[in-house]
């Protein structure tokens, strides 16, 4: 196999749409990283699941972030936290009201169908999306699309990667030629299956972020619509940073 890089991030995304949590360490099942993407916010009424890329009304849910318990850490239970840096766990009896505040409507919290956790307190909701096991993008393609959109930086958060790998590769979409490859990181190995598509998302205001069209529009015009890969787990294990990465080519 062929080193072509290091893990410079690991990130974990606890509530679905949300900001997450930067790790040093992440486990991974076949499923994908234990703890992300266990929740989502719903409609109390429909039962459906936030859809900021399509419902402009969810989207104050970019300038909310989820990260793993620190008032209970025994919990497995995580905490949104607000703007004004507020955190609420996820069953503390204030956060629908807070939640409302911040949306303007009533909001619930719901537990995916997959979840692992005993979470029987949530309302069951079926994801919108067939979630990848784990989500990777390299500084090769962002830097790439920096310079083909002739902006400063292209932000890895506007994409919610589970892993940013560093390479030495630049002015590429580099993870384009690995798809259909096998890939190595830490203990895990996974399949590169497809092309991560995007949505609106990558170009709407974050906290942090200005809005920016020339995202999206040079995704569409330079890379097919996608940025980094999606993987398959066919060995499970941990990743942390600092981990080098191999494909076979």
């Amino acid at each position: 196999m062929t080193e072509v890089g290091e893990v410079l991030e690991l990130w974990r995304y606890p509530v679905s749409s949300l900001g997450g949590e930067r790790v040093d360490s992440i486990e991974v099942s076949a499923a994908g990283i234990d703890g992300d993407r266990r929740f989502a916010l719903i409609d109390p009424e429909t039962g459906l699941p936030a859809s900021p890329e399509r419902d402009p009304r969810w989207r104050p849910a970019l300038f909310l972030s989820s990260r793993s318990a620190t008032i209970d850490p025994v919990s497995p239970l995580p905490e949104i936290q607000f703007p004004d840096g507020l955190s609420l766990r996820l069953d503390d009896e204030s956060l629908p009201e807070g939640l409302a505040d911040h949306f303007g409507f009533a909001v619930s919290i719901g537990r995916y169908h997959d979840s692992e956790d005993d979470t029987s307190m949530f309302r069951t909701v079926v994801n919108r999306y067939v979630p990848s096991a784990l989500h990777l993008l390299t500084t090769a393609s962002l830097e790439n699309l920096a310079s083909v959109a002739a902006i400063a930086e292209a932000d890895r958060r506007r994409f919610r990667p589970s892993l940013l790998v560093a390479c030495p590769e630049r002015d590429l979409f580099l993870e384009n030629n690995w798809i259909g490859q096998r890939l190595q990181v830490g203990s895990v190995r996974a399949n590169v299956v497809e092309g991560a598509k995007r949505c609106g998302m990558t170009l709407v205001a974050q906290p942090g972020l200005v809005e920016q069209p020339e995202i999206l529009r040079n995704i569409l015009r330079h890379n097919k619509r996608t940025l980094g890969v999606y993987c398959d787990i066919t060995w499970t294990g941990t990743i942390n940073v600092g981990d080098t990465v191999h494909i076979e080519l």
